[in-house]
């Protein structure tokens, strides 16, 4: 029998291959809030945006999304990030900029991650040492602070003279000052007497080697250097330094507003209010303690991280680093008016005064002993300039007031 023969093999057609699908870029979202636009007109703005775009430049497969959220009310920054994190933490942002006290409230309710293993940024010797603490919440990094700003003291050269370095202008026969028209009239201290924070207080109570003692949840203060504190704007009441209107003032906004009318030839405010506008006739120094060295509290703005995408995590980290260049900062810090955070964003536009500030600066205590002390603090001092109290008596019931 005939073999068969073996069957021929039939060549498949060929399948055309796709094309390969492209990698989807990969997104990193910032959220900031509105004065750190950078889609805003203004030079702090264009710094931002370029910064932002040399940064995705330079890596093909990333895009930047920035989203804008107010620091108040509804939807704002922290309330956003911390209601985002329960519900869809797919929608967190990778990067978000945060005033101090947020910062402080998203790392303790678990809304930011921690900086450690991540960078070490934190522990580069190019830092004010007021910066690199408020990066900090409990020994724990978790923001980069890239703006700062601290109480300060606000003088005119015009009618002051020389530059005040300590508190004798207001008392005694230096108490005396020239107004424009070349009378004498006594020198007029502006200051917030109203605020419920007492920042200045705290500030004047704190340079003085006051104690904030905290044990099992209660805080405690020193009675002699409260009562030290309140004498001194008792004398400056009694000298005619401090106008009524003190009284009234709840905010450093007041403050501010008040002095760039003239109503005022000192001012204790914040430095960006200065920084932002850099009124003619009105110049900065640092803020004098109570017995004169120089002694400011220093808040700022912070990066955190918050996004729960772990993969995308080591290019937040990258363009973290690359938004806290010293060199850029130091252009930003001086286009938006804030205080720098590193030694060398300083050197990138020299500033004597400044410099003294930021070296001099303590960070502001942790926001909940602020929120304890500072209403005790400021019904303290009413009640000494209202009359109703003698320094002595009003820091016992402010010791009492905290048991």
């Amino acid at each position: 029998m005939a073999a068969s023969p073996s069957p021929t093999a039939t060549a498949t057609p060929g399948v055309p291959s796709s094309p390969a699908t492209p990698p989807s870029p990969l997104t990193l979202t910032l959220w900031l809030p509105p004065q750190f636009d950078p889609a805003a007109d203004t030079s702090a703005g264009a710094l931002l945006q370029a910064r932002l775009d040399e940064f995705a430049s330079r890596r093909p497969g990333v895009q930047i999304a920035v989203r804008i959220k107010d620091v108040t009310g509804p939807a704002n920054l922290l309330d956003a990030l911390i209601a985002t994190g329960k519900a869809a933490p797919a929608a967190l942002p990778d990067l978000i900029a945060l005033p101090r006290e947020d910062l402080e409230t998203a790392a303790l309710k678990g809304a930011l991650r921690p900086l450690d293993g991540l960078t070490d940024l934190l522990d580069d010797p190019d830092w004010y040492a007021y910066a690199r603490q408020l990066g900090h919440v409990q020994n724990t990094a978790f923001g980069l602070p890239f703006a700062g700003d601290a109480l300060v003291l606000l003088y005119r050269p015009e009618s002051v003279g020389t530059p005040p370095r300590d508190w004798s202008l207001l008392s005694g026969v230096e108490q005396r000052v020239q107004t424009p028209e070349g009378e004498e009239q006594t020198v007029r201290l502006l200051l917030p007497a109203a605020d419920p924070q007492a920042l200045f207080s705290l500030c004047l109570y704190l340079s003085a080697n006051g104690p904030l003692t905290e044990e099992q949840g209660i805080l405690s203060l020193d009675e002699q250097t409260l009562a030290r504190t309140l004498a001194f704007y008792r004398q400056a009441w009694d000298d005619g330094a401090l106008p009524p209107a003190v009284l009234q003032y709840q905010t450093d906004e007041q403050v501010w507003e008040a002095f760039r009318a003239g109503e005022g030839d000192l001012a204790v405010t914040w430095l960006s209010h200065y920084l932002q506008e850099m009124p003619e006739g009105i110049a900065v120094l640092p803020l004098p303690g109570l017995d004169g060295d120089t002694y400011t509290l220093a808040t700022g703005w912070a990066w955190g991280l918050a996004g729960a995408d772990a993969e995308v995590r080591p290019q937040a980290v990258e363009l973290l680093e690359f938004l806290m260049d010293g060199e850029f900062l130091g252009q930003w810090n001086a286009a938006s008016g804030y205080l720098p955070t590193r030694p060398s964003a300083m050197e990138a536009h020299p500033d004597e005064t400044l410099t003294e500030i930021a070296a001099s600066a303590q960070p502001l205590p942790p926001h909940d002993v602020i929120l304890k002390v500072g209403p005790v603090m400021q019904e303290a001092l009413l009640s000494v300039l209202n009359g109703e109290a003698e320094p002595e008596e009003a820091a016992q019931t402010a010791l009492d007031a905290l048991k």
